[in-house]
């Protein structure tokens, strides 16, 4: 990977922390339905964080397969993009098919819980990476797990938003600290 796709991959983490917070404040705004708009702008905000969501989980998982040969954690990671798409495109669903709303509802809610859980897999399976990420590794595995444990919850879901926040960061300075290493980039 090249400076530029990490630098890229922080900012995106960092973007990521820094909306987090505000579109938990929105949906909890849009859910009352104040405005007739209410479904695009949640559906909007659903498929910003699907695409957040995906674009830094994937960039991850090449991190860890480029710059450390490490493949514990595909499957998780895989599957952590895979439900949070499929959770996403429930909950969009919901928006628009007022019919299907509650099943899709409940069935986003399973996908959140199964999310969590593999969230919390992801986070121990990561502490075996050899490297310690800068002092990174341990702080970004234990937060991950907490926020797996609030997720699967589902009822502690928006201090999982936090914790996730916390996460985000933590993530975006990962990748930060391995674009600044010189002379080690790795071919795309």
């Amino acid at each position: 990977m090249t400076s530029k796709t990490l630098r890229t991959a922080g900012f995106l983490a960092m973007s990521s922390a820094v909306l987090s917070i505000p579109f938990l404040i929105l949906s909890y705004y849009f859910a009352e339905g104040n405005t007739p708009l209410t479904p695009y702008f949640q559906g909007l905000m659903q498929m910003v964080g699907i695409a957040l969501f995906t674009c830094l989980t994937w960039l991850l998982k090449k991190l860890l397969n480029m710059r450390h040969s490490f493949h514990d954690t595909d499957n998780y990671l895989d599957f952590l993009i895979a439900t949070n798409l499929f959770a996403g495109c429930a909950v969009i669903g919901g928006l628009f098919l007022p019919t299907w709303t509650e099943a899709l509802e409940w069935f986003s809610l399973l996908l959140i819980a199964a999310f969590g859980i593999v969230q919390i897999l992801f986070g121990i399976k990561l502490l075996k990476l050899p490297d310690s990420l800068n002092g990174m590794l341990r702080p970004f595995c234990f937060m991950t797990i907490t926020t797996g444990l609030f997720t699967s919850s589902v009822v502690f879901l928006p201090i999982g938003v936090v914790t996730g926040a916390i996460a985000d960061v933590m993530l975006g300075t990962i990748f930060f600290q391995a674009a600044g290493k010189v002379g080690d980039p790795v071919a795309e």
